[in-house]
């Protein structure tokens, strides 16, 4: 029986230590699935570092990328407007972190958050774990070790031995996601109907009704991160303005008391964190017609029109009360 346990606990070790060690050489090893973001957001840093002056940054996930036209907002605000929407399965944490390593005193952040993001809890997903693992040592050195090891334990099999590979890592050129369909401010390019495929067109027919308000009511993990932010932003003199996302519109949304009441009361709820939020999420839900491949990307006709009315909303903004 002695010997069966001096083996067991020798099999544990080795394979602690194979794990350990397997870990260490996932930090900075690239991945070919966390590459189209890390060249957005390459993109998207670089185009911020440029730019002078006080300066509008979008912070939100793709509904951003797609469903935003930074140049008629320059036009509005008469400053630099960079999108730094790329993907919100990355996670609320990740994404405010990244505003906050840019934003400088004197910025305005638009933020048309998913709806997704408010209730993020912040735990990760296999998404953030490949990007940051793969491209953020940054982000992944600032995290507590007890999150080191959580990202470290959800680190499923196949990413861990793509990531033991260290395949070449070069930029993406084709398919609709990546650096090379992003303009000089960050927004997507090529979102045209001449250029939906089959499968856009029959993703977007496919969309389903969210339950963000059935969630909302255990899930509470985002509202914390928002108001943690909101004191971050009025202690470094930096404007947030919340706007509603894009959204396809479903009846669901119209016929259900708990998803007319969750729509209804974020922007009160964004105010009591101290975060300006700008007209009713119900108005930003559109039809069938306007998306490109998801239920949250627009076509590029149907974003000039969007930005044509968050420009509208941003006009009746008691100026006062931060940015300009």
């Amino acid at each position: 029986m002695k010997k069966f346990w001096l083996g067991m606990t020798g099999a544990f070790l080795t394979l602690s230590l194979a794990w350990i060690i397997g870990i260490k050489y996932q930090l900075g090893a690239p991945t070919a699935s966390s590459r189209w973001v890390f060249d957005a957001y390459q993109h998207k840093i670089q185009a911020a570092q440029r730019s002078a002056g006080p300066r509008v940054l979008i912070v939100a996930g793709s509904n951003a990328l797609f469903g935003i036209n930074s140049g008629m907002l320059e036009d509005y605000w008469h400053k630099p407007v960079i999108n730094l929407g790329v993907n919100a399965g990355l996670g609320l944490p990740y994404i405010l972190d990244v505003s906050r390593r840019l934003a400088k005193p004197g910025d305005i952040i638009l933020m048309p958050m998913e709806y997704a993001l408010y209730l993020d809890d912040g735990k990760a997903n296999s998404q953030i774990i490949d990007y940051v693992m793969a491209r953020d040592l940054d982000y992944w050195r600032s995290l507590p070790r007890t999150e080191q090891l959580r990202f470290a334990a959800g680190l499923g099999a196949d990413r861990l031995l793509h990531g033991l590979r260290h395949l070449p890592d070069g930029p993406v050129t084709s398919g609709t996601y990546g650096a090379h369909h992003l303009d000089a401010r960050g927004d997507q390019t090529h979102s045209s109907p001449a250029e939906r495929t089959p499968a856009d067109i029959a993703a977007v027919q496919a969309s389903k009704a969210w339950d963000y308000a059935h969630r909302a009511n255990t899930e509470t993990g985002g509202w914390s991160s928002m108001a943690a932010y909101a004191q971050w932003a009025r202690a470094n003199q930096i404007c947030l303005i919340a706007v509603p996302t894009v959204l396809l519109h479903h009846n669901k949304y119209d016929a259900n008391p708990e998803d007319r009441a969750f729509y209804a009361q974020l922007p009160q709820r964004l105010g009591k964190l101290g975060i300006e939020y700008l007209g009713k999420p119900r108005d930003f839900m559109y039809p069938v017609n306007l998306f490109f491949d998801t239920d949250h990307h627009l076509q590029d006709w149907a974003r000039d029109k969007h930005t044509a009315s968050l420009i509208a909303l941003l006009k009746t903004r008691d100026k006062t009360a931060c940015g300009n």
